[in-house]
């Protein structure tokens, strides 16, 4: 009987070792063969970007991404201007941009019959203000030929798009272009310098936030008019655009991008203060501008959604202006279907 119950005792044993040697076999071969991928997005600096902000801060899309059974591993650039950031699409250098709405149009546009980038969301609608350090220009109407006014990108960005939309205003239609003569290119942490300083040549400086706020808490700065007064109401400010390719063929890093956006538009109406700490990590912020930061994301007028705000009135004027060679039916045929659910317009 002993030698059964020995005999017993090794086979159960060996039985043991035959299954957990299947199993680790099993777990090595789920390892090698799950899928991993990468996701390379390039945004453009300011709080406008803040839902992207927090996503990066707290890995939202790439732990949406594992609850969906994939891998994902994001990297994060800040580019100085909508045109180096269609540059990255364009090169396929970069899967997502994100930045104002213009360049985002301008790219739609130019790449419907080959890569057809469209926009997978709006981030928000905010005031872009037009600022001035002298006391005598209280309208577009003042402006001198010698005054230059510092903007992202002449004639393309969207500060440059607000400005020809003020000028039509201000001069006519036909003169939209009135002050493109006087713009000139420049970062805004940059822009924000020239125009503190009393030896510069720039007399204002179409912004966004938080670089406008900076310059108006300056003694001797206004405001001379913003993006919300020219359009009459609120208009989505930045957008995060990208080629058909990666919705089309990659379906689930683009369902967790949505489904992490949402989380972090919904922590941010949760906990601003929270939201701001976020964008202060991944963009090392001083703790000096944390009140102003916070300032500007508890303003009522700015607000964080993935709903376009005026962009066919938007995108009406870039096709008059021939910006556009296209002119959308509306704002459905510039961005992906997994928006179109939302109250855009």
């Amino acid at each position: 009987m002993n030698l059964v119950s020995d005999l017993t005792r090794c086979l159960i044993r060996r039985a043991r070792a035959a299954l957990a040697f299947l199993l680790l076999g099993l777990t090595c071969l789920q390892v090698q063969g799950a899928h991993a991928e990468t996701a390379k997005v390039v945004l453009q600096y300011g709080i406008s970007y803040l839902p992207l902000s927090v996503m990066q801060a707290e890995e939202m899309w790439e732990r949406r991404a594992k609850e969906l059974g994939l891998d994902l591993r994001v990297e994060w650039q800040n580019l100085g201007n909508g045109g180096a950031l269609n540059d990255a699409i364009l090169t396929g250098s970069a899967d997502l941009a994100a930045g104002g709405l213009a360049p985002m149009l301008k790219l739609w546009d130019r790449t419907q019959k080959n890569m057809r980038v469209r926009g997978i969301a709006a981030l928000d609608s905010s005031p872009a203000m037009l600022v001035t350090n002298r006391p005598d220009i209280k309208s577009l109407r003042d402006f001198k030929p010698e005054d230059k006014i510092a903007l992202s990108i002449p004639k393309v960005s969207l500060q440059a798009v607000f400005l020809q939309m003020a000028a039509a205003q201000a001069f006519g239609a036909d003169k939209y272009a009135a002050l493109d003569a006087q713009t000139v290119s420049m970062k805004h942490p940059d822009a924000v310098a020239a125009l503190l300083s009393p030896r510069s040549s720039i007399s204002a400086y179409f912004g966004s936030s938080p670089y406008q706020e900076q310059v108006l808490r300056n003694p001797g700065m206004h405001k001379i008019v913003d993006s919300f007064e020219i359009m009459g109401g609120p208009v989505t400010f930045s957008a995060v655009w990208a080629a058909s390719s990666f919705v089309e063929k990659r379906p689930v890093a683009y369902r967790a991008f949505l489904l992490a956006l949402d989380d972090a538009m919904r922590r941010i109406a949760a906990d601003k203060p929270a939201a701001v700490a976020a964008y202060m990590r991944v963009t090392n912020a001083p703790e000096s501008e944390r009140e102003t930061l916070l300032q500007i994301v508890q303003d009522p007028r700015n607000v964080y959604t993935t709903a376009p705000q005026s962009t066919e009135k938007f995108a009406d004027f870039l096709s008059k202006t021939g910006f556009l060679e296209s002119r959308p039916t509306s704002w459905k045929d510039f961005f992906f279907e997994g928006l179109h659910g939302a109250s855009g317009s």
